[in-house]
């Protein structure tokens, strides 16, 4: 502990950055941008839609969940799976802005017999491990 004359000092470790909250606290965000030690994201894993695709209609249009503001506050990743076989068909982070990064303007399946898909929503645990909806 510094003596009451003694300037304080902040060091941040891999390119992490800090700020001022409201009311003067100060908030230490690491590289990810996460602040879980004092300002904390709650995050509930979600299912953000679901579709039906096979040989009668074998698209499913993802442009409706593209750009900014998409996911809920706090979420992480996305991916693309088929909930009966739990098959996965592509995945990418959230990032900052909420937006679902590289996700694709369409999922086109190429079998002719009923796929349940959904686009989950996932969080990163304190441990650095991706939580998803249960299947």
């Amino acid at each position: 502990m510094p003596e009451t004359n003694e300037h304080g000092k902040i060091v941040l470790f891999n390119k992490g950055c800090f700020g001022t909250l409201k009311g003067g606290s100060i908030a230490v965000w690491n590289k990810k941008g996460k602040c879980q030690t004092c300002c904390p994201e709650d995050c509930t894993p979600y299912i953000m839609a679901t579709a039906t695709t096979n040989s009668a209609n074998p698209v499913w249009d993802l442009r409706p969940y593209q750009g900014p503001r998409q996911a809920h506050k706090g979420s992480t990743h996305w991916r693309i799976i088929e909930r009966g076989y739990g098959l996965k068909y592509g995945n990418g982070i959230v990032d900052k802005e909420r937006e679902l990064v590289k996700l694709p303007d369409f999922f086109r399946s190429t079998y002719s017999y009923n796929g349940y898909m959904q686009l989950q929503i996932g969080c990163e645990d304190e441990k650095g491990n991706i939580e998803w909806p249960s299947l």
